[in-house]
């Protein structure tokens, strides 16, 4: 399990190299290569899914050129698990597979969603830039912002994403966990396509906005049980979409009782 702290998360404000025009010369030429490419006496064949073709088609061409240096999966599996390539790439699983009767090298690529911008706060004045360009993802890991920026420009991501706002003094390690296990919740229930925004206040609540049926929903969760209220809150929204009566206020922060207001 990865712990995040400041300097980890920080870390991960990377750079992208990808807009220089070596690069764009690299993605032409693995696109027009891509599913096959071919190398020596090696042919490959690469599928990225749901993965940021750019960044993916260059994860692709490290892995045939490392095995083709080294000739072997043992070494190649080491050499991807001992690098940072989840993180630079945005693959959140990989498959390679070789086949000697073809000398064939298959390569599959699983990337995650991106769910929420994460965005810090400070309550004495100006936001620290480095926070400012993280993704927060289906996998429960953070990105680089450019991780949407690629989505967004090849048309696999077509919508704003939500924002997840919290306090610099809130920041650990802690929340950070809590927060990764309801935004697998939130994916997995599908109410990422309610959600606005996600607020961690500074006394350490959460509210969540949801937009449904365009009408604003403003959902308190109070400080702790935040899985367990997901599930009642997925249920929630599913019983009143089907009644056709959308509440303004949805109050969770006892969890024993849960309190609807709607709008007049």
């Amino acid at each position: 399990m990865m712990k995040y702290n400041q300097s980890m998360v920080s870390n991960l404000i990377w750079k992208s190299k990808f807009g220089n025009w070596r690069s764009w010369l690299l993605f032409i030429y693995l696109v027009i290569q891509t599913p096959s490419l071919f190398a020596n006496n090696y042919s490959y064949k690469s599928f990225f899914g749901s993965c940021p073709a750019r960044p993916a088609s260059e994860f692709a061409l490290l892995i045939a050129k490392r095995f083709e240096e080294k000739k072997s999966l043992g070494d190649l599996k080491k050499y991807l698990e001992n690098g940072h390539h989840s993180e630079r790439y945005f693959v959140s699983n990989y498959k390679v597979d070789f086949d000697p009767l073809y000398e064939r090298i298959t390569i599959k690529l699983e990337c995650p969603g991106p769910i929420y911008r994460v965005t810090f706060y400070s309550t004495k004045g100006t936001r620290p830039k480095s926070y400012d360009d993280l993704i927060l993802a289906s996998d429960g890991n953070f990105y680089n912002k450019i991780f949407a920026d690629f989505l967004t420009e090849e048309g696999k991501l077509t919508k704003k994403l939500p924002i997840l706002a919290m306090p610099e003094s809130r920041y650990g390690r802690e929340l950070w966990s809590g927060l990764k296990r309801i935004s697998t919740s939130i994916y997995g229930l599908e109410l990422e396509k309610n959600l606005t925004e996600m607020i961690v206040n500074k006394d350490g609540t959460l509210t969540l906005i949801l937009s449904i049926n365009s009408h604003p929903v403003s959902v308190f969760f109070g400080k702790n049980e935040w899985e367990d209220k997901i599930l009642k809150l997925g249920r929630l929204v599913t019983y009143t979409q089907n009644q056709q009566r959308i509440p303004s206020i949805v109050n969770m922060t006892n969890s024993k009782k849960v309190v609807v207001k709607f709008s007049e």
